[in-house]
């Protein structure tokens, strides 16, 4: 599963806010809720697979399901709807506000504390952090990322051993990011599930890594595939010595053409 953590700090902890003064009256409610459309919405659905956590003034918490969440509309007014109705249900336990959306009185470190419990991996999106295209995305994670505001004092300390990510030296909106971050682990995910295609068959090992070399220098990763190791059949006998070069079925056009371009048509069959 994947879960954001928004915190919003001036947002309101109480139901007496005006639906109709998101920006102003509701402490910027309104980046809050495009945060919640941007984790959960597909053109044609919601992800069921991501959890939306929003903690309000360090002390409320909504988490709202997405396998779950029902009534969840793309507008910011209906989300800041469903966000008072839970405020209005709000206990010092966990209910169900509505379906899907579930409220609490948590502080920061408490819910660090529920994610690491869940086995879930927090780590917090900031400009000063590593650079993402060099960071290894775990398994379960959480992305924590602040509203209009820099994290506060307060947030550092209890954040200050997590690992820190960023997606650029440019300043984004919580929703950018988290669009951002939807789209680098969609991508990861088709990658890993990619049923690899045969682009081209050579003779030999030494050509087909030569070849390989040059698809990587491209960007595209190779998977070599042989019948045999050519130290035991140093000659073709039957196909033995046939080595298959493997690539993703949406690599497969531009390898095609590095490899007519550098060596050969291509012979895929």
């Amino acid at each position: 599963m994947r879960r954001f953590l928004i915190l919003g700090h001036n947002a309101p902890i109480h139901s007496d806010f005006h639906l109709n003064d998101l920006p102003g009256g509701a402490g910027r409610l309104d980046i809050l809720c495009r945060a919640v459309a941007a984790s959960l919405f597909l053109s044609h659905g919601i992800r069921r697979d991501v959890e939306v956590i929003l903690l309000l003034q360090n002390s409320v918490r909504i988490r709202i399901d997405g396998d779950r969440v029902k009534r969840l509309n793309p507008d910011e007014r209906s989300t800041a709807a469903l966000i008072r109705r839970a405020l209005g249900s709000l206990a010092d336990e966990e209910v169900v506000s509505t379906p899907g959306i579930l409220v609490s009185r948590r502080t920061l470190s408490e819910t660090i504390d529920d994610l690491v419990d869940l086995r879930s991996n927090p780590i917090v999106l900031d400009e000063s952090g590593s650079p993402v295209d060099s960071f290894a995305f775990p398994h379960d994670p959480t992305f924590i990322l602040s509203d209009h505001l820099d994290f506060t004092e307060e947030d550092g300390r209890t954040l200050a051993d997590l690992p820190r990510v960023s997606l650029g030296q440019t300043a984004l909106h919580a929703s950018q990011a988290i669009t951002i971050v939807h789209y680098l682990l969609d991508r990861r995910d088709e990658e890993i599930n990619d049923v690899l295609v045969l682009c081209h068959k050579v003779w030999g090992e030494p050509k087909a890594q030569m070849i390989k070399g040059l698809l990587d220098d491209f960007g595209i990763p190779v998977n070599l595939v042989m019948h045999a190791p050519p130290s035991i059949y140093p000659m073709a006998v039957n196909g033995l010595a046939e080595v298959r070069i493997m690539v993703r079925p949406r690599d497969l056009p531009k390898a095609h053409e590095i490899i007519g371009d550098y060596f050969e048509e291509p012979c895929a069959e």
